[in-house]
């Protein structure tokens, strides 16, 4: 069993929810620029990141439906699995492909109907995409 942490979760925190729950945990590091990714130093005891959009200030923590510039993430080297997230949706998951290889993809309102209703074909439809 896993959970994913979007806030401003420490080492502490993160090392205290796994002793009481035995849950895996995947921490989310918001990123904009390559600077961002120094952050990922600052967590040691989460098994997993995710990486996501950075909102700005008048935007949603998440589920804005917008990326960052993934270029970024060429020849990054990360020492846990690692998923990325913001914006994939089927007109854009091949472009994952010339950055970067991360262990996931984390979708959400770009296989969506509706605001909150996931697709099952629109799902099936980007991973065929992707695996072309």
């Amino acid at each position: 069993k896993t959970i994913q942490l979007h806030s401003n979760e420490n080492d502490d925190y993160i090392n205290s929810l796994k002793i009481n729950t035995n849950l895996k945990v995947i921490k989310t590091v918001s990123v904009q620029n390559i600077s961002d990714f120094k952050k990922l130093n600052n967590f040691n005891k989460n098994d997993y990141f995710l990486l996501d959009y950075k909102p700005k200030i008048n935007e949603l923590p998440g589920g804005n439906s917008k990326q960052f510039d993934w270029s970024i993430l060429k020849n990054l080297e990360i020492s846990k699995p690692w998923f990325l997230s913001g914006g994939i949706n089927i007109s854009n998951i091949k472009k994952i492909k010339n950055f970067a290889n991360p262990d996931g993809i984390d979708l959400s309102s770009g296989v969506e109907e509706t605001p909150g209703k996931k697709n099952i074909q629109m799902i099936d439809d980007l991973l065929k995409k992707y695996h072309e």
